[in-house]
């Protein structure tokens, strides 16, 4: 095992493209060309994950299919930080350089299921970053809308995380996000996408990716 984690030498930085039409996914299908890069070999942790994003003044889409995790989800929207399902971080006015997150970042849980009378809806949630120096305001209700979808060893989700959904989103003045996404899964715990599992991505903005919003 190395004595340094590769992943711990490297500040990620993504182009995130635009496109015109993000809702709904029926309509507004993200091809390859939204697709992040995989990074699980390069930050030591188990290849579970695809993502996909882009963009458009009406805020941000994510698509995510997570699979080797089996067909069992816990997932309790009261309990949004240890459900099972895709936590984003994102900060609308990154800055680099504190350490704790702000007013203008916001986590959610993407939770493939819990929603719905049955509680077999995918939901999405606010949840909490430890540390934060204050704390964004209030997810309005209907800010992000989800879909999802089993798959035969694990989950999809879509999701549109609404400008309404992401204080201080102005593309046109800041066009670049802090950014982190992570599974988290009861039987593998917590698989980060972009930073060493050991990193404290979970409360430090500067351990985040940036995403550049382009054309």
């Amino acid at each position: 095992m190395p004595l340094v984690n590769p992943g711990a030498l490297f500040s990620f930085r993504f182009p995130c493209r635009k496109k015109k039409t993000l809702w709904p996914p029926s309509t507004a299908a993200l091809d390859d060309g939204f697709r992040l890069p995989a990074l699980a070999a390069i930050v030591g942790v188990p290849d579970i994950a695809a993502l996909w994003l882009a963009w458009n003044e009406s805020g941000l889409r994510v698509r995510a299919e997570v699979t080797g995790v089996g067909p069992a989800r816990w997932c309790q929207p009261t309990r949004a930080e240890d459900s099972d399902g895709l936590h984003l971080w994102i900060a609308t006015r990154p800055t680099g350089d504190s350490h704790r997150a702000g007013r203008y970042c916001r986590r959610l849980a993407l939770l493939p299921a819990g929603g719905g009378k049955l509680a077999d809806k995918p939901v999405a949630v606010a949840a909490q970053i430890p540390r934060t120096s204050e704390v964004a305001a209030e997810l309005p209700a209907g800010s992000v809308p989800i879909e999802g979808a089993a798959l035969a060893d694990g989950w999809r989700v879509d999701a549109l995380v609404s400008a309404a959904a992401l204080p201080g989103w102005d593309p046109a003045e800041i066009p670049r996000l802090g950014f982190f996404a992570a599974v988290i899964d009861r039987r593998l715990g917590r698989v980060p996408y972009a930073a060493p599992p050991e990193y404290p991505w979970d409360s430090d903005p500067t351990t985040w990716a940036e995403l550049e919003l382009v054309d």
